[in-house]
């Protein structure tokens, strides 16, 4: 029961990535909403998927690989298409930047700080807003499962009061 648990875990922000691109496409009205609460919602999210992999996986490294390997593989797949790949499919790699949507709003101020300015614009690369969403949604998931490692221990350690 606890791999499916995870399992389930690890599609959380490409369905969260999906609906922000639904809402963009087909509400625009809501959108600015969304554009904003999107990646509180992913950052809360995937903490708290973080710190169930913490009760299932012992192993850090183990547990932060597999919970972002979609983020992972997404990345490889969205790399792929757009440098290797001789044409491209659209489905795909809007499938393959959907983990990462939620966390434009984040994304793009990150990425500007180190973008070139050309005729008065930012240009900002797709490829390192893909790169810097992953690291955040790392950092994210982490976060979480840090955090849990340190509360069991903490509850392990503190003697029994009679």
């Amino acid at each position: 029961m606890a791999v499916l648990e995870c399992i389930a875990y690890l599609f959380y922000p490409t369905l969260l990535g999906i609906l922000f691109n639904l809402s963009a496409e087909h509400l625009p009205s809501a959108f600015g909403l969304v554009y904003y609460l999107s990646p509180i919602l992913l950052f809360a999210g995937w903490f708290w998927a973080g710190s169930r992999y913490a009760r299932h996986v012992k192993n850090p490294v183990l547990a932060i690989l597999a919970g972002n390997s979609v983020g992972i593989l997404s990345l490889g797949v969205y790399l792929w298409l757009e440098y290797l790949s001789p044409e491209r499919i659209n489905w795909l790699q809007q499938l393959a930047q959907a983990f990462t949507a939620p966390l434009t709003l984040l994304t793009v101020g990150i990425v500007a700080q180190f973008s070139p300015e050309v005729d008065g614009v930012v240009q900002v690369s797709n490829t390192a807003l893909q790169c810097a969403g992953l690291a955040l949604a790392v950092l994210a998931f982490s976060g979480g499962y840090f955090y849990c490692r340190n509360q069991d221990k903490l509850v392990k350690e503190q003697p029994r009061r009679p």
